[in-house]
């Protein structure tokens, strides 16, 4: 009778074990991207595409919501703005620090250095950049799924990627098609 009992306690135990959903780490999180976003900010509720490649190195263009073709680019060296074919270039990131792609882009590279985050739910983290934020990540994928700066009133949600679409809408810009 006690081998049944324990026989039945360890086979509970691994099957409540397999039941748990895998728990993401900090360093296994992907910060890189080339999705859709969906911000909501004070400003407003934006749709653009985003592309991040690493540190200071990332491209915001709005597609709905405002400005249709904005766009704002970190190039690890440099800022630039484009629309409607005006560009302007500078040293350093002119817009204000509570915008949202300035918010978009420095929150994530403040939470890519190493010891930024701390784990505060299964697949979920804080930290702060320039202001505090959480984040979620896909435990299988580590593909971060929302970001959220409260004191900003700014959220985003990462879409899964749409290459296809974002370079169809920037071609139409420039007048070519893609492959």
């Amino acid at each position: 009778m006690r081998r049944r009992i324990v026989a039945a306690v360890l086979a509970l135990c691994l099957l409540l074990g397999g039941c748990a959903g895998r728990r993401i780490r900090a360093e296994d999180l992907d910060f890189t991207f080339d999705c859709i976003v969906d911000v909501s900010a004070p400003a407003g509720n934006l749709k653009c595409s985003f592309r991040r490649t690493g540190a200071q190195n990332a491209t915001v263009r709005v597609l709905e919501g405002g400005p249709q073709g904005l766009s704002f680019c970190w190039s690890g060296g440099g800022f630039s703005q484009t629309y409607l074919g005006l560009a302007a270039e500078h040293e350093t990131c002119v817009l204000p620090r509570d915008s949202f792609a300035a918010v978009l882009v420095e929150t994530l590279d403040g939470a890519e250095k190493r010891g930024a985050l701390t784990g505060t739910r299964d697949n979920e983290f804080s930290g702060k950049a320039v202001y505090d934020f959480t984040l979620t990540a896909d435990p299988e994928t580590g593909k971060i799924l929302t970001l959220s700066v409260p004191e900003c009133g700014f959220r985003a949600e990462f879409r899964a990627a749409a290459r296809q679409t974002v370079e169809t809408e920037t071609a139409a810009d420039i007048g070519t098609v893609p492959d």
